[in-house]
């Protein structure tokens, strides 16, 4: 994946922080979505439009990681976020 690319939230999905985790609903489907840690930071993160690699320097300052600990965890779940269009390419 080009970390190059510019990603931002989808606005089909609300969101809602409930004893730590974020709770996201579709308002076109009305799916539920919950996201880890790492993935309501990824959300937090992509408030206005972001690249990937800044998202990815981002966390590695949160989490205190390698940069290619980061990618391994980090792409793939961007990955998802797009295919199921909580995130979109901007």
């Amino acid at each position: 994946m080009d970390s190059n690319i510019l990603i931002c939230r989808s606005e089909d999905f609300l969101s809602s922080e409930i004893d730590g985790e974020m709770v996201m609903m579709n308002i076109e489907t009305g799916a539920y979505i919950a996201l880890n840690e790492t993935g309501k930071s990824i959300w937090n993160l992509v408030i206005e439009p972001k690249k990937i690699h800044d998202i990815i320097s981002s966390l590695m300052k949160e989490y205190d990681v390698t940069k290619e600990v980061c990618e391994n965890d980090v792409l793939p779940f961007i990955q998802l976020l797009l295919e199921q269009k909580i995130i979109l390419r901007n």
